[in-house]
């Protein structure tokens, strides 16, 4: 076998591989990104913990029932407590931010701007946060 043919082979080898990683790659993370995007929405909270406890539990007909309202209940509460959170959590980032700028000098400043946070970068919408629907009894 001649070398060129050899080389020729080596990279024909190469390629498929490196076409298979990227392939694998990128499908890999769109999987992972789906199942993180999926954990994150409270509304699917409930969905995955009724599926698995009836699976698990096995309840009858009537304690599934009530046992759903406090699942309900307890789903609001934690949409709550996460909208509470990431306001929190906005409001100590700005106060950050006000307390630095107020350290630098004019020239630190317009740099400093540059990779601060902007007030679109920080909403509820682009975070997939929805407020808590209200209870319905």
């Amino acid at each position: 076998m001649s070398l060129l043919r050899h080389w020729k082979i080596v990279c024909g080898l190469a390629a498929v591989i490196a076409g298979s990683a990227l392939a694998g790659g990128l499908v890999g993370h769109g999987l992972a990104r789906r199942q993180f995007e999926a954990r994150i929405d409270p509304a699917n909270w409930n969905e995955h913990i009724t599926h698995k406890f009836d699976r698990v539990v096995q309840p009858t007909s009537e304690q599934a029932t009530k046992i759903q309202k406090h699942l309900d209940a307890a789903v609001r509460e934690l949409q709550a407590i996460r909208l509470d959170t990431i306001g929190r959590s906005t409001n100590v980032i700005w106060r950050l931010v006000a307390e630095v700028e107020q350290e630098l000098t004019p020239e630190q400043r317009k740099a400093f701007d540059t990779m601060k946070p902007r007030s679109s970068d920080m909403t509820l919408d682009l975070l997939k946060v929805k407020a808590p629907p209200a209870e319905s009894q």
